[in-house]
């Protein structure tokens, strides 16, 4: 009998909009996962010592064709089929380990994958679909619509992740006091400073956060976001 074991995950960001659903559902489930923004921070993995089961669309993946890697690619279905008899989303498995489960990682990137794929409308000319900033957690950082990411300190995961939260993206100082009553009025008076950290250190990361102050009101994100925001717990 071959004895199993449950492998680590590696969920490669693609064009989809599921991914985070899947890394949600595999962290609920047990396994670890690292959300990776691009091949580079896969391969930092790597370099590490770990031996993550790679997560990634088909173009993403032949990145690590080279690697004793297992794979589990998937596939978007052909673009104008319809009905019941036409495929969903194809997931291939590619370099398997004989000895890692992956029966429950299969079934979660089929059932998120699959669900929503074949109704994707086509994008019009006229209303393009706008690129997201993104917030995930762990690590805990801010990828611009460009891929470029921001490394966030836990409190400034809470800010930015409040901001995402709130319907119409604009945090008051009544609602970020609220979440930090702990520390009474320092939270309050030194918010200020830690929007003008952020934006600096967004700076130096080559990034332009489209962060606004309302007067006498709070902080407002600008531009579109995803509303996926896993839970901040400290790391």
């Amino acid at each position: 009998m071959i004895e199993t074991h449950t492998p680590e995950v590696a969920v490669l960001l693609g064009e989809t909009g599921r991914d985070y659903e899947i890394a949600d559902e595999l962290m609920r489930a047990g396994f670890s996962v690292y959300v990776c923004t691009s091949s580079q921070e896969v391969h930092a993995l790597l370099r590490a010592g770990k031996n993550p089961v790679v997560l990634a669309d088909a173009a993403r993946a032949t990145a690590f064709d080279s690697y004793p890697l297992t794979r589990l690619v998937y596939v978007p279905p052909k673009p104008g089929g319809h009905g019941a008899d036409t495929p969903q989303v194809e997931v291939r498995v590619l370099g398997a380990a004989p000895n890692a489960e992956l029966s429950p990682i299969l079934r979660a990137m089929r059932r998120h994958l699959a669900v929503t794929a074949p109704r994707l409308p086509e994008p019009s000319p006229e209303t393009p679909t706008p690129a997201l900033w993104l917030l995930s957690t762990p690590p805990r950082r801010l990828t611009s619509p460009e891929g470029r990411s921001l490394p966030l300190t836990l409190t400034e995961w809470q800010f930015v992740s409040h901001i995402f939260s709130e319907r119409n993206r604009t945090l008051t100082f009544a609602q970020w006091q609220a979440v930090s009553a702990k520390d009474g009025e320092r939270q309050l008076h030194n918010v200020a400073v830690l929007v003008s950290r952020l934006r600096r250190k967004a700076q130096r990361h080559g990034l332009t956060l489209p962060l606004e102050a309302v007067r006498g009101v709070g902080y407002s994100f600008t531009q579109p976001c995803g509303d996926f925001a896993a839970p901040g717990q400290a790391g």
